[in-house]
């Protein structure tokens, strides 16, 4: 008569491999909500109805660009940082431009467009683009254009009504 003694339960596979799954979803469960309350939400705006109450002044700016014809096309050089601004109809000698970036709005920031000559404007960055930016183009004359770029793909935008 042979006897065969098993193995105690913590020496043997299965038992362990069974713990570990939730064991690992609870060590994923406590990682995320320490990073949930250690970080800042850039998105959620603090004052949501004043932000509310802007946007009408946005919807404004943006019909009197359409009223107005105006139209803008930008080019940037990533070498040296140069911004080249056309437009069509636009008459200011000064034109300001805010990027605001689409995940962290730390990086927002804004370029002052000098005239050059008639419809082409210029700036200078003074560090390269990356990732993607909504760009809100303005004038003191009271028009708006934004649009979208994704600067690691393309170095151009053209401004949409």
């Amino acid at each position: 008569m042979s006897s065969t003694v098993a193995p105690v339960w913590y020496k043997q596979f299965w038992p362990w491999f069974i713990i570990s799954v939730p064991l690992s979803s609870v060590l994923v469960a406590v990682v995320q909500v320490y990073a949930a309350l250690h970080s800042s939400s850039d998105l959620v705006k603090d004052d949501y109805y004043k932000e509310g109450l802007a946007i009408n002044q946005v919807i404004t700016q943006r019909e009197a660009a359409k009223t107005m014809g105006i139209k803008a096309h930008l080019r940037m050089d990533d070498l040296t940082g140069e911004l080249l601004l056309s437009t069509e109809n636009a008459t200011a000698d000064e034109l300001t431009a805010l990027f605001a970036h689409a995940a962290v709005s730390a990086k927002d920031f804004s370029v002052t467009f000098q005239k050059i000559q008639n419809d082409e404007y210029r700036a200078q960055l003074e560090k390269p683009l990356s990732g993607i930016w909504n760009v809100y183009l303005e004038s003191q004359n009271g028009w708006q254009l934004s649009g979208r770029i994704n600067s690691n793909i393309h170095d151009h935008l053209n401004f949409n009504l």
